[in-house]
This record gives C-alpha cells, sequence and structure tokens, in this order.
C-alpha cells in the first residue's frame, strides 16, 4: 500500500513538473465541441437553398493555423439563420487541452465563399459553443473588385500620361479587371465541383436552373484578360470572353 501512494504521488508531481498530465484533473481532456454554427447574411435575406459547410481542424504552427487539415472533418447542410451541430470529439492535440483551430469552409451558389478561422477550448459534453458566420453576397464581392478597378481608372484620368501616377492607375485597373474575372471562374468552378455534387440529383437540378442563367451574365460580364502579359492584357482590357462558357 506503501509503495502504491509513493507511486502515485511520483505521477502527480511528473505531472506537475511536465504539465503532461491534464486528463488526471479535467473531463475535457482534448474534447472539443459541440460547436453550434448559425449562417447570416449580410444583406439579411434567407436564401432559398442550404449553404454548405465544411469543417476541419488544423494544425497549429506558431501563432497562425498551418493550414493542413487533420481532423474534425464534417460536411453539413443548414439554411440561413437556422443552427446546425457539429458534434463533440476528441482531437489528438500536441498540448491537450490548448485552444484546436477549426476551419468552416462555407459555401452557397449566391454567396462569396469564405473561411471562418476559430480557436476553440475544451469543452464538457454539456456546454456547446455556439458560432454565428456572417456571409457576404456574391455580387457585393464582384461591386467591391469591380471598385478598385474604377480606383486605377480614376487615377490614369486624374494624373499626367507620362506620369507613375498615371502607370500605377493603368496597372490597377488591368489587374483588378483581370482579378474580378478570374473570381467569377473560381465561384462557378466550387459551386460545380464542390457544392453540388452533395445535394440529391433533384435538388442539384433546381439550383443549376436558377443559377445558370445568372452564372452566364457574370461570366460574360467581365473580359477575359490574361494579365501575365501586359501586351495581352492591354488588347483584351475592353473585349468580350472569346472562352465559351461551361455552365454548371
Amino acid at each position: 500500500m506503501k509503495n502504491l501512494v509513493m507511486t502515485m504521488s511520483s505521477v502527480v508531481l511528473a505531472c506537475f513538473l511536465t504539465s503532461g498530465c491534464d486528463f488526471l484533473f479535467d473531463k475535457a481532456h482534448g474534447y472539443r465541441g459541440p460547436i453550434v454554427v448559425t449562417i447570416e447574411t449580410e444583406d439579411g435575406s434567407v436564401p432559398e437553398f442550404p449553404f454548405l459547410i465544411k469543417s476541419a481542424y488544423s494544425e497549429s504552427c506558431g501563432h497562425s493555423s498551418c493550414g493542413i487539415e487533420f481532423g474534425y472533418k464534417y460536411f453539413k447542410a443548414a439554411y440561413a439563420n437556422e443552427p446546425v451541430t457539429f458534434p463533440r470529439e476528441r482531437l489528438d492535440l500536441l498540448q491537450p487541452n490548448a485552444y484546436a483551430t477549426i476551419l468552416f469552409k462555407v459555401t452557397h451558389p449566391n454567396y462569396h465563399y469564405n473561411v471562418f478561422t476559430r480557436g476553440f477550448a475544451p469543452t464538457d459534453a454539456d456546454d456547446p459553443i455556439h458560432s454565428t458566420f456572417t456571409v457576404k453576397p456574391f455580387a457585393e464581392q464582384m461591386k467591391k473588385v469591380a471598385g478598385w478597378a474604377e480606383q486605377g481608372k480614376v487615377m490614369m484620368q486624374n494624373a499626367a500620361p507620362d506620369s507613375n501616377e498615371h502607370f500605377n492607375g493603368k496597372m490597377q485597373l488591368w489587374q483588378e479587371r483581370f482579378n474580378l474575372g478570374k473570381t467569377i471562374k473560381r465561384h462557378i468552378t466550387v459551386i460545380k465541383t464542390f457544392y453540388l455534387p452533395h445535394f440529391s440529383p433533384s435538388m442539384q437540378q433546381r439550383v443549376i436552373e436558377k443559377y445558370q442563367p445568372i452564372f452566364r451574365a457574370w461570366y460574360y460580364g467581365v473580359p477575359e484578360t490574361d494579365c501575365w502579359s501586359m501586351v495581352k492584357c492591354r488588347k483584351q482590357i475592353l473585349k468580350p470572353r472569346k472562352a465559351e462558357y461551361e455552365g454548371l
């Protein structure tokens, strides 16, 4: 009995010295969740189709995330303003009771794709954590990028033709018009390859019927600018797209 007491005392002392035995004192050792996520829209609207939310635990490197996903991978579909629960799970952390970085990737045909990053401390099973994420309409994101291009155009108009300000404005105009086209094309690809496959064929068809004409208008509304070459960029900036719209 004496030997058992001495052994236990040695274990407890070692834990205090190394901070490696949190599980002896904390029943939430290594666990995160349940996490209750609610999606809100910046414009206050409630879209017809649900948001697709993918969660993932990302290992931390220093003061930020490495971007390498190790676990806590779930897909959930949720309508705007309706909470959805991600389960409680034990994560394999280097320091079990440290904050764990969880990513939530939110996708919807009408809203700008976003990755929300949150740090979660250990929680008891009866203590859900509530997180609310606000998403921006994709049309608003398009306006934002188009506004940066317009700023470049204004800089050109207000500067002498041979000045650095005129050149910088021209570069900003070309680059942001290029970025706008790339943003639209990337959005269409994400919806086609990532969002749609997670739903039933009937739901996919409904989404395609609604957003096919919208995406087509967005696609052809911006020139297909190739800004790796300034010569090509200058020639293409005011011309319509040549590549055909592939569709959803």
